[in-house]
């Protein structure tokens, strides 16, 4: 009965880490489509562009975190919201280190940088989110 309580658990948590990565998938294209529309085409600042496409891409990761990855946990909708963006906003500023550091350090083009930046805080959003966030 043991093992069988254990499988389960383990089946739900890879559910869980694979609806995350789609999520995560999803709202990075956003994210990284937006950057290239604002940056690209709207010669808006890369650092700007990084930071108002971040934001965009976490609000629709949260509603689509809330709605499909995570069950709620102990806390109300509110504090749930309040620690995703408390959460998500370190994500922000690390995610403009990273770029900053990609294009004026390592000299890469800023769509790169930006990819490389998400790829890299999105393991930082999975841990966060399912250890203080939507925590059950």
């Amino acid at each position: 009965m043991k093992n069988t309580y254990s499988a389960l658990s383990k089946q739900k948590e890879v559910v869980q880490i694979v609806r995350f990565l789609i999520v995560g998938v999803v709202s990075a294209i956003f994210d990284l489509l937006l950057f290239v529309l604002l940056n690209d085409y709207y010669k808006v600042n890369y650092l700007l562009a990084g930071f108002i496409s971040t934001l965009f891409a976490i609000l629709l990761n949260y509603y689509i975190s809330k709605k499909w990855v995570f069950s709620s946990g102990k806390y109300s909708s509110r504090v749930e919201f309040i620690a995703f963006m408390v959460f998500s906003g370190i994500g922000v500023v690390l995610n403009s280190i990273l770029i900053w550091l990609f294009v004026e350090h390592l000299l890469l083009e800023p769509t790169l940088s930006k990819g490389l930046a998400i790829g890299i805080v999105a393991v930082f959003n999975f841990i966060t989110k399912k250890m203080f966030v939507f925590k059950g």
